[in-house]
């Protein structure tokens, strides 16, 4: 698109070259206009790139997010994860509220927050697939605050953090910042049994699957706009679902209402609950699912939305997570998951209860380069288990290793070592040359005699 002010600069950068070749052109020996010329010639050059680059980058920054310096905020919440971190009995996330881009690298845990132009494919696909939102086009990956990712990551601490006052139109503080804790499995855990079915369209189902118990229900839903009609097509933030469109549902009383609207812009409030916000926006960011509250003992659950631009409601959006069953499942996990985990630096070691027979799932994405072995067997390459390491077990072994190595290392290390070793060798045959030359005598070639025919 064409912007406001592309017009005056290329009308300034125009008028600046045309003047500075007529008068090139009328100057001839006067050096005093050709000097001029080449003035206007080299300032309408500089200043329509000087001018391009500064609106160019306005307009970059304008669509980049903002986030405040280093100050008291990244100070608390880098103590609070020093103090609860317990690295590798359990993670330790930084939480959903964004510092920057990277929280775990410059406030420490272990979140799944990560920022990169190289963000694996695989990472991001099954964090999606969980219910994870995303930013800057996929390579932003959010922290995820759900309790069933928590169990199936081994994030045994979570820090909580009201919204960042420093972005405009920041939404208003709420609870002060603080630390909530769960019992989780181990990073290694054992599934006798894997799901191999694949992942859908429901985060919640997915969920389930990794975990390997049912612990959700999905009720029917319906959307209702600001009149209290209701929405057939769920589409909210336009038409007559402008201001305080609502959705309604039965839930299990008690259960943890979820709400999963990965292309809703806007608020989410379940009545008596904090509110949640949601901030997709269409091919650039995917909203991540939400917890909002407890349903109450009528089941009936009203979540008032706030929207702040067009987006849908999908029809499984909501899940209300039976807290019992998850813990049941979480306990599961770790009487038959690792009995000790250790790591250094890029390896990762288990020590599995005996007899333990299916896989072994290490809580990483499946990364390209990620080698296992069990027991004194080989290493080989690691198996996928949706999008986690994987690892076959045979009831005998009780001890696991997985290494990473980056893809391509060794063959990079050899073909530099080869070009190093061919520029050497190159460099000694020159230089054994050169002093050959040097040292052989110079010859010498008489001058031929001129002969000139007698007359």
């Amino acid at each position: 698109a064409v912007r406001f002010f592309t017009w005056p600069v290329l009308l300034l950068a125009v008028a600046g070259a045309l003047g500075g070749l007529l008068l090139a052109a009328r100057a001839g020996d006067r050096g005093r206009l050709a000097g001029l010329a080449v003035v206007l010639l080299l300032g309408a050059q500089v200043g329509e790139s000087a001018a391009t680059s500064a609106v160019a980058t306005r307009l970059r920054l304008a669509h980049m997010d903002d986030y405040a310096p280093w100050g008291a905020r990244q100070e608390q919440q880098a103590a609070l994860i020093a103090g609860a971190d317990d690295w590798p009995r359990h993670r330790t996330d930084p939480g959903r509220e964004q510092t920057v881009g990277n929280d775990p690298l410059l406030v420490g845990g272990e979140g799944a927050q990560y920022y990169s132009s190289l963000t694996s494919d695989v990472l991001s696909r099954t964090l999606t697939a969980l219910g994870d939102g995303w930013t800057s086009r996929g390579r932003s990956v959010q922290s995820l605050d759900n309790a069933v990712t928590d169990v199936l990551f081994s994030v045994g601490a979570r820090v909580h953090s009201p919204p960042d006052q420093h972005p405009r139109h920041a939404p208003a503080a709420g609870r002060p910042m603080h630390v909530t804790r769960r019992d989780v499995p181990p990073l290694v855990t054992v599934r006798p049994d894997p799901d191999t079915r694949p992942f859908g369209t429901s985060p919640y189902r997915n969920q389930e699957i990794l975990l390997g118990s049912r612990v959700y229900t999905v009720p029917r839903l319906a959307v209702q706009d600001d009149s209290g009609q209701p929405l057939p097509r769920r589409r909210v933030g336009s038409g007559s679902a402008l201001t305080r469109p609502t959705i309604t549902a039965r839930c299990p009383a008690g259960t943890q209402v979820n709400l999963w609207a990965a292309h809703y812009a806007g608020r989410a409030r379940l009545a008596g609950n904090p509110t949640a916000y949601f901030n997709a926006r269409a091919s650039r960011n995917r909203a991540a699912m939400a917890p909002l509250g407890t349903a109450p003992a009528s089941g009936l659950v009203r979540i008032r939305l706030t929207p702040a631009r067009p987006g849908d409601i999908p029809p499984d959006a909501i899940g209300c997570l039976d807290t019992h069953r998850l813990r049941a499942a979480a306990a599961r996990l770790e009487a038959t998951g690792a009995t000790d985990v250790t790591v250094s630096d890029g390896t990762v070691r288990a020590r599995l209860p005996a007899g333990s027979r299916g896989i072994a799932v290490l809580a990483a994405p499946r990364i390209a380069g990620w080698r296992c072995a069990t027991g004194d067997g080989p290493a080989r390459p690691a198996g996928d288990y949706h999008g986690l390491i994987a690892v076959p077990l045979d009831a005998t072994s009780t001890t696991l290793t997985c290494t990473f190595h980056p893809p391509g290392l060794r063959l990079g290390a050899a073909v530099g070592a080869g070009s190093l070793l061919t520029l050497a060798l190159l460099t000694v045959l020159t230089a054994v040359r050169r002093r050959r030359a040097q040292a052989s005598p110079p010859t010498t070639t008489s001058p031929r005699e001129r002969v000139t025919a007698a007359a």
